[in-house]
């Protein structure tokens, strides 16, 4: 999803645009307002928008402003504005306290405006709930930022179906009280209501995901519930527009018509009488006509009233009474001429003047009947439109109902399942030993929080337990190099008890023999061989002192390293192999990857100085070449080997040679203790690498592998 622009002062660049457009279009209304004749081209259709109801507009705009900046000074006043505006037309329009809300702007205006109308109520509904919304939009976290995101979906679904209404005539929800809402405001309010919800949807769901599950449904309950306050609305205006209806069905039109039809009943009985007695005079008395002519007039004129109420006909009532008044003055004066006996005058007016007149006044009650008529068609077509409503308005309702319903339960519920599917993929995570795994809402109160905080004394428990497998490994790992080192200890022990049994003792046994022989050859005054004995008693004496000194090297081997030194191989091999050489026949070859490096010194030297000095003592000729070469094994060691081109070591003897006082020649041939190759193979596994030997026929080489980086060691 791409991001959305930000201002400079790092707010979304929407609503800084809406609160612009809303101050614009208000500002735009207003002078109008006041230019009636500059801009009469548009002025009908942008004064659809009143006067009060665009500074309403410029205040939710600059109420959205405020928000932005987080002027709460600004926002009071922009709040209490919206609400006075909302509420005083509210008094005004709906309750009926006389207020005159409307043409309060009209003294602003330099003359008096084309036309007025008052604010349509519900714009002002909307307007208290912006007013509310702004009060608590100014908060960024908290329930607070979400009865302001719900607010601003009451206002923006109610200027939505103001809209809806208005373009396609589903139901009257924008004509309250017969004052609809013009379409600027209604594009205004969704704008307005569009801007509060991009500010504050994202803490709002942030405030509803550290609700507890009973408050989440609670929040969901409000909101339907408002919802059906506002469509339960709509369908009082339909109750009372279907009530309205049949009042002026049954109290109008419909009375107007029996008032007519009873005038022209009660003028066709007295028409009646009169022609009767001017058949048979004699029916004068009994008829008695100029009493029925004045309870007539008293009917006539009751009737007249409910007639002139509706406003049928009203040039026919004028001329209907003129010519009635008429008529009763001919019906007195032919009476007076039948009592003075004139019965043939009588007969004359009644069966032509009063008979014309009768009938232009039936005319006159016909022509009212059947505008009556007229108007019950239009309230019954009004009824039959108003019905259409009713059945749009309950499709709209079940079916808004149905889908905010889907909405509210969806959202409800996805809150619930990401985060018990977070917490679900933490737990994961730690099961798979990923203790380190970010747990989420740990910060959460409520059940949520309380599970993250569960999980995090898990995980505190299971990096313990992991932190004691690996002490505990540890542990028997040292247990395990202990055993090795006590079991190379335990077979240096034999190997020195089998010295001291066996290779001290031979010296020994050979200085007790040749003290025997020197007593004799004293005793026998033979000092020549005395001579030749203490020499060879020398001998053994040095050969033992060599052995003691060899066994104590070797026990030391790996116990007191030193510190680490910057080694170059050549150099020092060059060193080495000048000291020890006695045979000026035999040369050194180096070869051109030796390594210089930061190694332990002292371990390191006395592995080439054995190996030259081993390579140099079994030499059996007085020419020949030792060579040294390196190899890089791999990013651990390299690899060294000494060869020569002496006599070779058979194959059967090359795993003997790496034993203590191991030699392939007798002491007597070639002096040494045997415990060179031993003391190298001690150094060299000391420090991880192996050493091997390899010889066909003439010849041997000695390899061994040495760590590139090495610790220094503690002297033990």
């Amino acid at each position: 999803m791409h991001k959305t622009k930000r201002f400079n002062d790092d707010h979304p660049l929407p609503p800084i645009l809406i609160s612009g457009f809303l101050v614009a279009l208000g500002i735009g209304v207003l002078v109008t307002w006041h230019s009636p004749h500059a801009l009469s081209g548009i002025y009908p259709y942008i004064t659809l928008m009143t006067y009060n109801t665009a500074i309403g507009i410029i205040t939710c705009g600059l109420g959205l402003y405020s928000i932005l900046k987080a002027n709460r000074a600004m926002l009071f006043v922009c709040s209490f504005i919206l609400f006075a505006l909302g509420a005083l037309t509210i008094l005004d329009i709906i309750v009926g306290i006389p207020l005159n809300t409307t043409n309060w702007f009209t003294v602003l205006l330099s003359e008096p405006p084309v036309h007025t109308q008052p604010m349509s109520p519900v714009s002002s509904a909307a307007f208290l709930l912006a007013s509310i919304t702004l009060f608590f939009a100014i908060h960024t976290k908290g329930t607070r930022s979400i009865v302001a995101t719900l607010f601003s979906l009451l206002i923006f679904f109610t200027a939505l179906s103001t809209m809806i209404s208005q373009e396609f005539g589903l139901y009257p929800s924008a004509a309250w009280v017969g004052i609809k809402m013009s379409p600027q405001t209604a594009i205004s309010l969704v704008a307005f209501s569009s801007g509060i919800f991009i500010l504050r949807y994202q803490a709002a769901i942030a405030a509803f995901n550290r609700l507890n599950f009973f408050k989440r449904l609670v929040t969901g309950f409000i909101f339907m519930s408002l919802l059906f306050v506002g469509v339960g609305s709509i369908g009082l205006l339909q109750i009372n527009n279907v009530a309205s209806i049949s009042q002026k069905l049954y109290q109008g039109p419909l009375q107007a018509s029996n008032a007519s039809l009873r005038i022209k009943n009660d003028i066709s009985n007295l028409n009646r009488a009169i022609k009767d007695v001017a058949i048979s005079p004699d029916l004068m008395n009994e008829k008695n006509i100029p009493l029925e002519v004045d309870k007539m007039e008293a009917r006539i004129a009751n009737e007249l009233r409910i007639i002139e109420r509706e406003h049928l006909g009203q040039t026919d009532i004028t001329q209907f009474k003129a010519l009635f008044s008429d008529w009763k003055i001919v019906i007195r004066t032919i009476h007076h001429q039948l009592a003075s006996g004139d019965v043939e005058g009588y007969r004359k007016i009644a069966l032509n003047q009063i008979q014309n007149t009768t009938m232009t006044l039936e005319s006159f009650c016909d022509r009212m009947i059947v505008e009556a008529q007229e108007q019950m068609r239009l309230l019954n077509e009004q009824a039959i439109i108003t019905r259409d409503h009713s059945a749009n308005l309950m499709f709209v309702v079940i079916f808004g109902f149905l889908l905010a319903g889907i909405i509210v339960a969806g959202l409800i519920t996805r809150s619930l399942s990401s985060q018990l599917h977070e917490v679900r993929q933490a737990m994961l995570s730690i099961s798979t030993g990923d203790t380190h795994a970010d747990i989420p809402f740990y910060d959460h109160p409520h059940e949520i929080g309380d599970m993250a905080k569960t999980l995090k004394v898990f995980a505190h428990n299971i990096d313990e337990r992991n932190r004691f497998n690996e002490l505990l490994t540890q542990h028997q790992k040292e247990l395990e190099k202990t055993n090795h080192r006590l079991a190379q200890t335990n077979k240096e022990l034999e190997t020195f008890a089998y010295v001291a049994s066996h290779d001290l003792k031979s010296p020994l046994r050979g200085i007790a023999q040749l003290s025997t022989w020197i007593e004799e050859d004293l005793i026998e005054k033979e000092y020549t061989e005395v001579d030749k004995h203490t020499g060879m008693l020398r001998n053994r004496i040095q050969r033992m002192e060599k052995l003691l000194d060899d066994m104590l090297i070797f026990y030391r081997a790996g116990k007191a390293d030193g510190k680490t030194i910057l080694v170059d191989v050549a150099h020092m091999a060059s060193e080495l192999f000048e000291i020890q050489n006695t045979k000026p026949g035999i040369r050194l070859e180096l070869g051109d990857n030796l390594p210089e490096f930061e190694t332990l010194g002292t371990p390191f030297e006395q592995i080439l100085r054995n190996l030259l000095s081993n390579a140099l003592k079994h030499h059996d000729r007085d020419q020949g070449v030792i060579r040294i070469d390196s190899e890089d094994v791999n990013s651990q060691f390299y690899q060294f080997s000494v060869s020569d081109d002496g006599p070779g070591i058979p194959e059967k003897f090359q795993e003997r040679v790496f034993g203590m006082f191991q030699t392939l020649k007798p002491r007597d041939e070639l002096e040494g203790s045997g415990m060179g190759l031993a003391l190298i193979k001690k150094l060299v596994e000391t420090y991880g690498g192996t050493i091997t030997v390899f010889s066909e026929g003439r010849g041997c080489r000695f390899s061994f592998t040495w760590p590139k980086v090495i610790k220094e060691r503690a002297n033990l």
